[in-house]
């Protein structure tokens, strides 16, 4: 997969979450790398997982006929 297919499927999320989730992934991603540079590893994994969980979130709050635009583009960009 080149990366131009990747910047696709990634668009495909980011342009169907809302503002508030992209909000709450990039907190997490901060905290995230914050604890790898400054905390031990507990903390580390700690932030990792609610980074995560943060992206569950955002993509369960996704509706129904987004997801499917989302596989049809992932689809796309795998099967060429």
């Amino acid at each position: 997969m080149t990366r131009y297919k990747h910047a696709e499927v990634l668009n495909a999320y980011l342009s169907r979450m809302t503002t508030r989730d992209i909000e709450a992934i990039a907190e997490k991603m901060k905290e995230w790398g914050y604890a790898g540079q400054n905390l031990g590893n507990s903390s580390q994994l700690q932030a990792q997982y609610a980074f995560s969980e943060a992206v569950t979130k955002a993509v369960n709050n996704m509706i129904s006929r987004d997801i499917e635009i989302v596989e049809s583009k992932l689809k796309e960009a795998v099967n060429g």
